[in-house]
């Protein structure tokens, strides 16, 4: 991790908690991988470097643990905030949305490739990216749930202990898949059943509590998310260790694993094109998009 002065220090913070909040934005829409957006911006290494060393390295410790402070504390505020914000985005201007963060998916492949000196072409490499690309491409396929209104009321009355205890595994399954580029979290959240549950406990969570209060429904949503977040983190700690360990020992064979992710999932979330105004707009943001990934991309190096 680079950390040349104080200024640059609370660069690298600042700079980490928008990359958290925009890996927050992009786990909570299906088929965007939170991963993928680590690889964008050129902080992936790092974060699994941190996750997989942050409780046995003693000497890097305090360094790891404010790296993944800032850049969870980021995906948490930004989750919560623009959970609202995101589904009418999502659900209003889909095209101009995914249009975006392909922008920001295809804009990191060069990236990947610059990021490790040896990257010519192998039958090792070539099969590596094949699988990957393969799994992901299987993920997409086996997608089955109907998208249904996030803002319907749901009854939070008969959840009971298992319920809790099949969000915390559902944690754990999707977390592994968040921190893999290309795979979404919230994509595995809806083949367990529970991702319009969740979204629609966090939408408008903060503006209820204030405006009501710590309420019986308030207190089961918050349990629901919290159990959520248990597995998440057991997931992560478990899955970033071996994806540490892969980026130190086989470094290219990972990120061309890592590339069939990526474009694999391009398939994934490719929404189609409309040849109107709305098709104008989702080139727009597309480029957009493009234009961050490289921008950021660069930056890091």
């Amino acid at each position: 991790m680079k950390i040349n002065g104080d200024k640059q220090i609370t660069r690298n913070w600042l700079r980490n908690i928008l990359v958290g909040g925009i890996m927050g934005i992009a786990n909570i829409i299906p088929g965007v991988s939170g991963g993928t957006i680590a690889v964008v911006f050129g902080i992936y290494e790092d974060l699994m470097e941190a996750l997989g060393n942050f409780i046995t390295d003693k000497e890097n410790r305090w360094k790891y643990i404010r790296f993944l402070v800032t850049v969870f504390g980021g995906a948490i505020i930004t989750i919560i905030i623009f959970a609202r914000i995101l589904t009418w985005a999502f659900e209003n201007y889909t095209l101009m949305t995914v249009y975006f963060f392909l922008g920001l998916i295809l804009g990191s492949i060069p990236i990947v490739v610059k990021s490790h000196k040896d990257m010519s072409i192998s039958i090792p490499r070539i099969i590596s990216f094949s699988i990957s690309f393969i799994v992901v491409i299987i993920l997409a396929l086996l997608q089955t749930g109907d998208k249904q209104a996030v803002s319907n009321e749901l009854s939070f009355s008969t959840i009971g202990i298992f319920d809790y205890l099949y969000y915390t595994f559902c944690g754990a399954v999707s977390a592994s898949a968040m921190i893999i580029p290309g795979i979404s979290g919230s994509f595995i959240l809806i083949l367990l059943g529970i991702y319009w549950e969740i979204l629609a406990s966090l939408n408008g969570l903060t503006s209820k509590l204030l405006d009501s209060g710590l309420t019986t429904d308030m207190t089961v949503r918050l349990a629901l998310l919290g159990s959520l977040g248990i597995g998440i983190v057991i997931g992560i700690l478990v899955f970033s260790r071996f994806m540490s360990w892969a980026l130190k020992h086989y470094p290219s064979i990972t990120l061309y694993a890592i590339i069939g992710l990526i474009i694999g999932s391009v398939y994934q979330i490719f929404p189609g094109f409309e040849f109107n105004m709305n098709g104008i707009g989702a080139v727009f943001t597309f480029i957009v998009g493009v234009v961050i990934s490289l921008k950021f991309g660069e930056g890091e190096k």
